[in-house]
């Protein structure tokens, strides 16, 4: 298949095209592409096709810069250091297309504000003018403080001097529209893009254009029709396509395609609130997983353990708690089959959270007890990318409520705390004008590191204070938490240190609570197996 006739870059093509048409008027300064959820990667593959020639490729210089906002000084600053990095990263290329790497102002001092980051990129296009027609910076921060700081920023820096050659550019999500406000605010300086993007359309167009006949490419088109269907269809249209796949899955002998077929029609049913319909398609998943795993297809356990943990998701919404539970430790069991240690945690955890939404506190303790021993097993480094820090959470709550949300409100209000901080810092450097002496600067940002550490000590010796008065068993399942995961574990959400420094760099290290030896949490915890069978009730019976 061509380049030119693939659906990706197709779309990168119309892409191009939509751009160019924005870019017509020599007034607009700022791009907002509005993108459909789910398609950054999309964006992200325009941005690069811009780099390599093609039919795609535009007059215009794409820079993505992600550092992340926390102040508009400090965010000023680190634009700067991302362009003069990339200025420099880039000579070879330049080179390449002999283009001389001699832009002198990469070294000019300009101050960190908005009004000096445009100047620097302005220096940047303009000596780079007669290779290209725009420099388009698109600013796309990793993580932001303040959406309000970063908008104040943002309207700042379309004030100053944007010279013809530079265009600011924004991503926004087409449903949520976050850019609207300033686009409408800066009236002709700023134009919308509706991204000419549909993931069902290049789906379709790409399982059309794969070539080969027989069953393979009828049932390849089939299923992207049926997923597409799960996600703008009815219920009953995505049931009604997916049976006609069904039937050449189940001639040719693919219960793994079954699976997944029956998984999608169950997951239409939930949409509409049809519980039982979706429990009974989950189980008939199971029922063709179970026929996979005999003919050892190699994927067959994890769609069995996923048509556990699927069913046990339609019971928890059906608002059958109990029944979820008992689901969520056949995914367990299911998961220690594959096998998954993730998912068995996952499994006993969501058993214990389901048993402890239906009054059942011993029966959700056990669970959740069990979730830990598993945990123990894993190793100590990816520990911390399962849900055992949910598990530890939930112990805690069941154990002792109102410590616990106590704990949560103390993270909350120190993260109030620094967002009050990072707001005083801006207003501060706002009264400073677009050229910022340094040294003023450096006050305000040693004021604002020196309030962040005074608010992590005091929140840091809040939540100890609140983790010393606990129960014994309260303060195990802390202990749990500093043996399995980090010493300074204390609940979540996790008041993490302001400048990621680790516990022996802190200044103001809390007194830590004396806590338990935690492993009599481990002693006569059941053993890893197959539970005794746990019968699942008949599909209609007590679903809302």
């Amino acid at each position: 298949m061509s380049a030119s006739n693939n659906p990706v870059m197709k779309r990168v093509e119309a892409m191009r095209e939509a751009w160019m048409q924005a870019t017509e008027s020599p007034d607009v300064r700022l791009l907002v592409w509005r993108i459909p959820a789910n398609a950054d990667r999309m964006f992200a593959a325009f941005v690069e096709a811009q780099q390599h020639p093609g039919d795609w490729n535009t007059p215009d210089f794409f820079l993505r810069l992600d550092a992340p906002f926390e102040t508009g000084f400090g965010y000023s600053r680190a634009l700067k250091q991302e362009l003069e990095r990339g200025y420099f990263d880039s000579i070879d290329a330049f080179k390449e297309q002999g283009i001389a790497a001699d832009w002198i102002g990469v070294h000019d001092t300009q101050p960190d504000s908005a009004a000096g980051f445009v100047a620097q990129l302005a220096s940047f296009a303009q000596h780079h003018g007669k290779h290209l027609r725009h420099v388009a910076a698109v600013l796309m921060p990793a993580s932001v403080v303040s959406d309000a700081a970063l908008e104040a920023w943002l309207d700042a820096a379309l004030r100053a001097p944007v010279p013809p050659s530079l265009r600011l550019v924004l991503v926004d999500d087409a449903q949520a529209c976050r850019w609207q406000a300033l686009v409408e605010r800066h009236g002709a300086l700023a134009r919308v893009i509706e991204a000419p993007i549909d993931l069902f359309d290049i789906a379709r167009e790409t399982a059309a254009q794969a070539g080969g006949a027989g069953p393979t490419t009828a049932y390849r088109q089939m299923l992207t029709d049926v997923m597409t269907l799960l996600e703008r269809g009815s219920a009953a249209q995505t049931a009604a396509r997916a049976e006609k796949a069904l039937v050449l899955a189940q001639r040719e002998q693919w219960p793994d395609q079954q699976v997944v077929l029956h998984m999608a029609v169950a997951g239409a049913h939930l949409k509409e609130q049809q519980h039982a319909e979706a429990i009974g398609r989950y189980r008939r998943a199971r029922d063709c997983a179970l026929q996979a795993e005999l003919a050892r297809h190699p994927a067959a356990g994890s769609l069995v353990m996923q048509s556990w943990f699927g069913e046990a998701g339609a019971w928890l919404v059906a608002r059958q708690p109990s029944r979820a539970a008992q689901a969520y430790v056949h995914g367990a069991e299911a998961a220690r089959r594959v096998p998954n240690a993730m998912f068995v945690i996952e499994g006993y955890r969501m058993a214990g959270f389901c048993l402890a939404q239906d009054r059942h506190v011993e029966g959700a303790r056990e669970h959740l007890l069990r979730a830990l021993q598993e945990a123990k097993a894993v190793a100590p480094a990816e520990r911390a990318m399962t849900t055992l820090p949910l598990v530890l959470q939930d112990l805690l709550r069941l154990q002792d409520a109102p410590r616990t949300e106590r704990l949560e409100r103390c993270a909350s209000d120190y993260q109030a705390a620094t967002a009050q901080a990072h707001g005083h810092a801006e207003q501060q450097a706002g009264k400073l004008g677009d050229r910022p002496a340094p040294a003023a600067l450096e006050r305000i940002e040693a004021d604002l590191l020196e309030a962040l550490e005074r608010c992590f000590a005091r929140f840091g010796h809040e939540r100890e204070r609140l983790v010393a008065g606990g129960d014994e068993f309260f303060r195990k399942v802390v202990a749990v938490g500093r043996d399995f995961l980090h010493p300074a574990w204390n609940g979540l959400p996790e008041v993490k240190h302001p400048l990621d420094k680790e516990l022996p760099e802190w200044r103001q290290p809390p007194q830590f609570a004396l806590l338990p030896d935690p492993d009599p949490l481990f002693l006569d915890q059941p053993q890893a197996g197959t539970p005794e069978p746990v019968p699942m009730p008949a599909v209609t019976e007590g679903v809302a």
